[in-house]
């Protein structure tokens, strides 16, 4: 038990560190009116002062008109577009701690069986129990919202909301998986949080 554990605890572990989980879970929360996009699929974006002229702010906004025209959307000038969007995003360092047992040399789980290392030593319960101890590990806690305003009357009409700490400590690598969890249903349920699972690669 105490060994499938740890095996247990160093695979989520490992997953944090290297960011290569097969999944990634984004939680995803949406306001709005449903259903919120019966005119015409036309928008554009919007950015504040900070957005401006920044590089990085560019690159995600190309991400996301790739993924808003795979949705039907269309983009038009500010003054005859149906939906201004805007977009905000952020990541925060969080640290996890973790209790792992550290096994004597002599008495560590070994490939030759339950008998434990060859030259002596009986393998735990046999021998010496683990030790344990707590280390630390760096995540990502990634985050993006997407608001939907009707140009016209300037009302917000539709409010997204999507997080995951399952993509690395960069924003840059997120930021995929984030727009396309928020998109992933138009629109979601209003006032609910949505897990959205997405295969890491495809």
């Amino acid at each position: 038990m105490g060994k499938r554990w740890a095996l247990a605890t160093l695979a989520v572990v490992s997953v944090l560190l290297a960011g290569c989980a097969s999944t990634v879970t984004s939680q995803v929360t949406a306001f709005g009116d449903a259903p919120g996009f019966d005119g015409p699929r036309t928008y554009a974006l919007t950015r504040t002062p900070e957005q401006q002229n920044n590089q990085e702010h560019a690159t995600y906004e190309q991400w996301l008109r790739t993924r808003l025209a795979g949705d039907g959307f269309s983009e038009r000038s500010p003054s005859s577009a149906h939906y201004l969007i805007g977009m905000t995003y952020g990541i925060t360092q969080q640290m996890m701690r973790v209790t792992e047992p550290v096994y004597d040399p002599m008495f560590a789980p070994a490939p030759w069986g339950p008998w434990g290392r060859p030259w002596g030593g009986y393998g735990y319960p046999f021998g010496a129990p683990p030790a344990y101890v707590e280390r630390s590990y760096p995540y990502g806690l990634a985050g993006l919202q997407l608001r939907f305003t009707d140009r016209a009357s300037g009302k917000e009409v539709y409010r997204v909301q999507a997080n995951t700490s399952d993509a690395g400590t960069s924003l840059a690598s997120a930021m995929p998986y984030l727009i396309d969890a928020a998109l992933g249903q138009l629109p979601f349920p209003s006032g609910r949080t949505v897990n959205v699972e997405q295969k890491v690669g495809r």
